[in-house]
């Protein structure tokens, strides 16, 4: 079941500074186990949003009260919603993949895109899954492009054979 959280900032930056760099290993952890799927502050640097997908409510609890931040009191009590609540669906499951040598230079989120991408899935496609703008997307595919060293959507199943 897939969440999307929003946690406001409590205290001074100096109190983020602090724990900041735990919270951001903490963050990249749960990203590699498949939990967080992406996120990150607000543009106007008094909050951060989440999207994240556990089995279910109580579970997304414990991984939010086991961040840094919400050990040391940095967040105000989340604001949870269930992604289907947001986008009207959830969006389907795909198998998971191992990841080849070329594809371990993207990030868990780039990857999730490559897939999307393998899979035959338009830019539109993939930034309402998302819920970003076809814009977001597309600068996602850029960053894939560089990182590759490649042009072409026809180019990426050969370069990462996912």
């Amino acid at each position: 079941m897939a969440f999307v959280v929003e946690r406001v900032f409590r205290g001074s930056e100096s109190d983020r500074a602090v724990y900041g760099e735990a919270h951001r290993t903490y963050w990249r952890r749960m990203a590699a186990l498949g939990i967080l799927l992406g996120g990150g502050p607000w543009r106007d640097g008094t909050g951060e949003f989440l999207l994240c997908e556990v089995r279910d409510r109580r579970t997304l609890l414990q991984v939010l009260q086991a961040d840094p931040y919400a050990r040391a009191r940095v967040v105000g009590e989340p604001r949870i919603r269930e992604w289907n609540a947001t986008l009207g669906h959830v969006a389907p499951a795909r198998p998971e993949r191992p990841v080849p040598p070329a594809a371990a230079a993207l990030t868990p989120h780039e990857r999730r895109i490559a897939t999307m991408m393998l899979d035959g899935l338009t830019n539109k496609q993939i930034a309402a899954s998302f819920t970003v703008s076809t814009r977001a997307v597309e600068l996602h595919i850029t960053r894939i492009y560089r990182k590759l060293d490649i042009r072409r959507r026809a180019q990426l199943a050969a370069v990462i054979g996912m």
